[in-house]
């Protein structure tokens, strides 16, 4: 046993020892495999094409996801043939969009110094790209939250890596993992406060100037996340570590002149690319802000209450969505046995008499969020802090956030452990009370079997959380949390290979073929969503793709007295459907915060300067003396047609 004890040692020290190079391996070997996390194959679902998908290794697509896997992954892809530049000739065909801050995608421009995963697609093809974009931001977040459990609690590896499951497997971060920027948030912020302590505790020049240069990208990469509802309230999270950082580190800091130029150097040149960045993108950012949606929301708060303290069912969202109040992603949030940390901390302080700086600076924003969060506060207030661009279901990330910080630094300290059967009393009293709560405010997806498996999983996660500090807590806490965290967050995305089940549609081969021969815009005709962005994948502009933005100078053309603007000025999928003009009604229809359905008449094809239509009806019924179509293709109910004008 002891041998065995001793091996074990020795190869946790050598995986310790050469982290860094494993994880570059783990990156390397994830591309040649082509592995991903999108769950684009679910296109094969839509279209019948013929084509098996064999891309599955591991777990299941999921159609909630739909701003990934029919929004995002597509416009990515359709990047490769509009040679990554900034302003896409093909998306919202038949107009220029930005590419780069609305849609988020990669551009070949220096700006993307700030997007570095990001690179793959430029450098090693659209395949491997999303491989690269999925499996290098895993592993950056897993080994860059371990590497900052080092620093915030006295290099101890246990912590960290409990920190890494707990932040890097969390089901808020994995059910978000390919939109809104959740795995950046963590990777930015985390990683400049890395940068700031290794910045103060070295007086090499040369290491201070590369801390400096990859804080900026930190800082340039934080902003560009542009989801404020989860960048303001984690930001305060962030300062506030920052601050801490400063606190117990500036004793060890010398700033010369060099030094000051330096920093001087390096914010100039950051002001300057994020200049650049907004006169490049000034007109779509405004025109987002003035949309009806997005537009500028703005919040007061409240009504969150419910989904942060029902953290403990996320463990099933994975696997059961029947009865759940909304949808697995917005159920999500980080899994941080509340309120075990908070309490905990709060009564050590008490106890000691002595205050926690640590604590201290993170009960301020956890405070602030929390009010946000959990009531509706006066306007002043959520524009003072800024909140009220966040939102109180997005903001509560901070709070779990802060709750797993705060119980890794309750773990971290060298404390007496509680008598075991005062221990398991307070953990199953504290577990039948969040079951309880859980259970009544979540009735219809809470049953009893479920509530049974919470209550053993809290009782077990909460005693050994108080036995930590004996020999058995420590083990058997770490494998208790890791094994939740796999359950909760590890089965959240699918584990697949490649996207042959794309392009080896016969649609979009024909497609594509037909578009390099003679090029002209689409029309996704009579396609509900997410149909109309099938083609981006292979180059057609197609004019209804996803409009992240609006194209208010064609939707102005159908509406010359501005009846429907509040309809078509928004984020929205868009449906569009040839009738004879006797048949409209109205022009435009809003079907949903994000769907409009658009009427046109047969003539009005040539003010939109279409060329093929792609469409699942027969278009010779609409022929005139103005227009024919030309049957150009036909497989499985799905046909292109070319449009003749006369």
């Amino acid at each position: 046993m002891e041998k065995l004890i001793n091996f074990r040692n020795k190869l946790l020290d050598l995986i310790y020892k050469y982290r860094f190079l494993i994880a570059i391996i783990f990156i390397i070997t994830g591309v040649l495999f082509k592995l991903h996390g999108s769950s684009i194959g679910l296109w094969n679902s839509i279209f019948t094409t013929g084509v098996q998908d064999k891309s599955l290794l591991f777990g299941t697509p999921r159609t909630i996801r739909s701003d990934e896997c029919y929004v995002t992954t597509p416009f990515i892809f359709s990047q490769s043939f509009n040679h990554f530049k900034y302003f896409s000739e093909l998306l919202r065909g038949g107009t220029i969009t930005d590419a780069f801050s609305i849609y988020g995608l990669p551009v070949l421009n220096i700006l993307e110094i700030f997007r570095p995963f990001h690179i793959g697609y430029i450098i090693l093809g659209i395949e491997r790209g999303l491989s690269f974009f999925w499996v290098a931001r895993f592993v950056a977040l897993f080994l860059i939250t371990f590497e900052f459990g080092l620093i915030l609690f006295n290099k101890n590896k246990r912590i960290s890596l409990i920190g890494a499951f707990m932040i890097g497997l969390s089901p808020i971060v994995q059910w978000w993992f390919a939109t809104n920027g959740t795995a950046e948030l963590f990777i930015y912020g985390e990683l400049a406060l890395i940068l700031l302590y290794k910045y103060m505790n070295t007086d090499n020049f040369r290491t201070r100037i590369i801390c400096l240069f990859f804080m900026m990208i930190c800082a340039g990469g934080y902003i560009l996340i542009l989801y404020p509802a989860f960048q303001i309230p984690m930001f305060f999270v962030f300062l506030m570590l920052a601050i801490y950082i400063i606190c117990t580190n500036y004793k060890n800091t010398k700033i010369n002149r060099k030094d000051i130029v330096s920093i001087i150097i390096t914010v100039i040149i950051f002001v300057s690319l994020m200049t650049y960045f907004l006169i490049m993108s000034k007109d779509s950012i405004t025109t987002v802000m003035n949309t009806v949606y997005p537009g500028a929301r703005l919040k007061n708060g409240g009504g969150a209450f419910r989904k942060y303290i029902s953290y403990i069912d996320n463990i099933f969202l994975p696997y059961k969505e029947n009865g759940i109040v909304t949808n697995p992603p917005v159920e999500a949030v980080m899994f941080g046995l509340f309120p075990l940390g908070m309490a905990v901390s709060i009564i050590l302080m008490i106890k000691n008499k002595k205050f926690d700086l640590f604590t201290i600076l993170l009960l301020i924003p956890y405070v602030i969020i929390g009010m946000f969060c959990f009531f509706e506060l006066p306007d002043w207030f959520c524009k003072i802090t800024l909140l009220s661009y966040s939102a109180p279901a997005r903001a509560v990330i901070a709070l779990g956030f802060i709750d797993v910080l705060l119980l890794l630094n309750y773990l971290s300290k060298e404390i007496k452990p509680l008598k075991i059967w005062i221990a398991l009393g307070i953990s199953i009293i504290l577990s039948l009370i969040l079951v309880l709560i859980t259970k009544t405010l979540n009735p219809n997806y809470v049953g009893r079997i479920l509530a049974t498996i919470c209550f053993v999983m809290c009782t077990y996660l909460f005693f050994f959380a108080f036995e930590y500090h004996t020999k058995f807590g420590k083990y058997f806490f770490t494998i208790g949390i890791i094994g939740t965290m796999l359950i909760a967050g590890f089965t959240v995305n699918p584990i697949c290979t490649g996207i042959d089940m794309v392009y080896d549609s016969p649609i979009l081969q024909s497609a594509q073929k037909i578009n390099e021969n003679e090029r002209g815009l689409w029309l996704a005709e009579a396609l509900p969503n997410p149909c109309p962005n099938y083609l981006t994948m292979v180059g057609c502009e197609v004019i209804n793709a996803t409009n992240i933005y609006p194209n208010l100078e064609l939707w102005k053309k159908l509406d010359k007295e501005n009846k429907y603007e509040d309809i078509y000025n928004r984020y929205a999928h868009v449906y569009i459907e040839i009738k004879n003009e006797k048949d409209i009604t109205d022009r435009f229809v809003l079907l949903t915060t994000d769907k409009i359905q658009v009427f046109i008449t047969p003539d009005e094809l040539k003010d939109m300067n279409i060329k093929y239509i792609f469409t699942v009806r027969v278009m010779e019924d609409f022929e005139s003396e103005n227009i024919d179509f030309e049957l150009i293709y036909n497989q499985n109910n799905y046909h292109i047609y070319k449009v003749d004008y006369k």
